[in-house]
């Protein structure tokens, strides 16, 4: 499910879009009168929604800094061709002879490529009200008093905002001022980035997780088999009643090491309720005895394990829980502000890597993408979304590939919205894993 959030006009051209496509049904919305709201609603949402999608950059801005968020969260572009609408509307309002204006939230170079485009003299007042990270350094106050300011002394002739509160109170004002509304195209393409995210997320969830649980060696065993049985039948039944709270299998290893098989969207929610404070299962509740805790995930059972064991040998270093994910990243109950990753160190993906001019580690997250991806249809922007990354660095990858020999161009898709063709590429999977031997 995506969760849209915005006010009520842009949710309804959303939801046109969404009709339009046949996937209506695939959303549920939150309307706020004022962006400071948005992260109320986007809390509400989360818990029901795979992908979070705001109709403007600071309500984004204002809910992701509020606190973490389960789902993932994107925000529609206000961008090159809905400012071309915007000033095609006040070229037909004005009689041909566009007003010197203000501009707020899309970057400058956007707005300027866009009036070179029409061979006019760029604004030279522009406010794009957050960095390159969507760190905001203006509140909607501050964008209002903005153009305001402007208009006042004269530097402009009229206003243009992608705010809906902050054109609202402009208008009031008595100042000129346009808005800049998303167009379909604009909408379309941030919806297929968010249906294609949570498909991701979907498949990610699905993967294999395994929780494995290794026992201290008693200091000396008791003579007394009956308790020792005893022992033996509280832990199983302490086991079982997490593995059931985790919906998973439990099964032995040896006499001191079990494991509970479940899948990556438990352990998800787990970290998630453990970052927020919260009792998680990452911890064993009612085992006596000294034990170690470590998770693994993988899109094998035996990968998972090993990514387990993995996990198993640093908690036992440090006392804490650790999970380890397939692309090495690791997390730690213990908070810290260094992001932990595993070194790679298998021969194959060594060697791939090598030829790609990748370190191991990119090149085993590569490899995650690309399983995620149909082979024979790959894009710069498909592979951009499943690796997580900008489109020019995924087209680098590919690139790569490419000249590594596991990549073909076949075609070129060109879209029906706004945006470049994009090159269509067939990736020699085959060719890839055997390459990479049985490290694959």
């Amino acid at each position: 499910m995506i969760g849209i959030i915005g006010p009520e006009d842009s949710i309804r051209l959303v939801q046109e879009v969404a009709a339009g496509e046949g996937r209506a049904g695939e959303l549920t919305s939150r309307a706020y009168a004022r962006p400071e709201q948005a992260p109320e609603l986007a809390r509400e949402l989360d818990e029901l929604c795979q992908v979070l999608l705001f109709t403007g950059r600071i309500p984004h801005a204002l809910a992701t800094a509020a606190g973490d968020l389960r789902a993932e969260v994107d925000y529609i572009r206000h961008g090159g061709i809905d400012l071309y609408r915007t000033l095609s509307r006040m070229l037909l309002a004005t009689g041909g002879q566009l007003p010197t204006v203000s501009v707020d939230t899309i970057e400058a170079g956007v707005v300027r490529e866009t009036y070179h485009d029409i061979e006019v003299p760029a604004p030279t007042e522009i406010l794009p009200i957050a960095d390159s990270t969507g760190l905001l350094y203006a509140t909607l106050d501050d964008v209002t008093a903005y153009h305001r300011d402007r208009y006042a002394t004269g530097a402009v002739e009229a206003c243009l905002t992608c705010l809906g509160a902050v054109h609202r109170d402009l208008r009031e004002a008595g100042v000129p001022v346009w808005r800049v509304e998303h167009t379909r195209a604009s909408v379309r393409d941030a919806l297929r980035r968010a249906w294609l995210a949570a498909e991701i997320r979907q498949s990610r969830a699905t993967q294999i997780a395994v929780m494995m649980i290794e026992f201290a060696e008693p200091a000396s065993r008791r003579h007394d088999p009956y308790e020792v049985e005893r022992q033996r039948l509280r832990l199983r039944e302490a086991l079982l009643e997490h593995a059931e709270r985790m919906r998973g299998r439990l099964s032995m290893i040896d006499d001191r090491t079990m494991v509970i098989t479940t899948t990556r969207g438990t352990v998800d929610s787990a970290l998630a309720r453990h970052r927020a404070g919260h009792a998680s299962l990452l911890t064993l509740r009612g085992v006596d005895g000294g034990h170690t805790v470590g998770f693994g995930a993988g899109t094998t059972i035996a990968a998972a394990e090993d990514n387990a064991r993995k996990a198993l040998a640093l908690s036992r270093g440090s006392g804490d829980t650790h999970v380890v994910f397939p692309d090495g990243e690791i997390h730690s109950t213990r908070v810290s502000p260094v992001k932990q990753r595993l070194r790679e160190t298998a021969p194959g993906i060594l060697r791939v890597s090598e030829q790609l001019k990748l370190g191991p580690l990119s090149t085993r997250r590569l490899l995650e993408a690309l399983h995620q991806l149909d082979p024979n249809e790959v894009t710069a922007r498909g592979l951009a979304d499943a690796y997580g990354v900008e489109a020019r660095s995924a087209r680098r990858l590919l690139n790569s590939l490419r000249a590594a020999g596991y990549a073909d161009e076949v075609g070129v898709h060109v879209s029906t919205g706004a945006g470049r063709p994009q090159t269509v590429y067939r990736v020699a999977m085959q060719r890839l894993f055997e390459a990479i031997g049985g490290d694959a």
